[in-house]
């Protein structure tokens, strides 16, 4: 069972990315017209597209795949059911429900509460998921290392996030346009994505449960 649902991980995963990849193919990323204001597509964005289905599938299969993965890490004894990992791989999930439930907003036009529920989701989620991966991947294994230099690179990608907000709050500049943040954004998600394929990887390879008290805290 815990290998299976590593798999459901690994393609569930795999296809969420695909579909969001197929999504810059077909509309290419270009900038579009919301709110009377050209913007630069991020992720998000797609929602208000003829895409919005994908953007929709692709984020929900995500946030399904990752619980089938967090319940095959727990029965395969390499995460406990409440520790630092798994209530962050929690968050993780519910944050994708919630970016998909409370659309992004055009800040432009005025204050708004699903597009401040959708932007603290979206940071709660991104944060979460990469310190999720490096307490629970503690093999030795070449699948467990992928997935924590695979999220490492992710943290990698938020510093310059998090460095394009601070620069904003200290200048008083609209910190989303210090960055070319689609590019930002997809390289976050990009890397925690793939970090979380591995993840499924190295429980859909494990021999079965491993340890009932993990020796490091997961």
């Amino acid at each position: 069972m815990a290998r299976a649902l590593g798999w459901v991980g690994v393609f569930g995963a795999a296809l969420a990315m695909v579909l969001v990849l197929g999504l810059d193919v077909t509309l290419g990323g270009r900038a579009h017209r919301r709110g009377g204001e050209l913007r630069g597509a991020t992720i998000s964005e797609y929602v208000y597209t003829p895409g919005s289905w994908a953007f929709v599938v692709a984020v929900l299969m995500l946030a399904g795949t990752s619980a089938a993965l967090l319940y095959g890490l727990i029965r395969a004894g390499r995460v406990r059911s409440l520790s630092a990992g798994s209530v962050l791989m929690t968050l993780w999930i519910v944050g994708l429900v919630a970016v998909v439930a409370f659309p992004k907003h055009n800040w432009v036009t005025g204050p708004s509460l699903s597009g401040t529920v959708h932007r603290y989701a979206t940071l709660v989620a991104f944060v979460a998921l990469p310190i999720a991966v490096l307490l629970i991947a503690n093999g030795r294994d070449a699948a467990a290392r992928a997935a924590r230099w695979l999220a490492l690179i992710g943290i990698g990608w938020l510093t310059v996030l998090f460095g394009a907000i601070a620069v904003g709050i200290v200048t008083g500049q609209r910190w989303w346009m210090l960055i070319p943040l689609g590019l930002v954004e997809r390289g976050i998600a990009g890397f925690e994505v793939a970090a979380l394929i591995a993840l499924g990887v190295w429980l859909a390879r494990s021999e079965g449960a491993v340890l009932a008290i993990p020796s490091r805290a997961s």
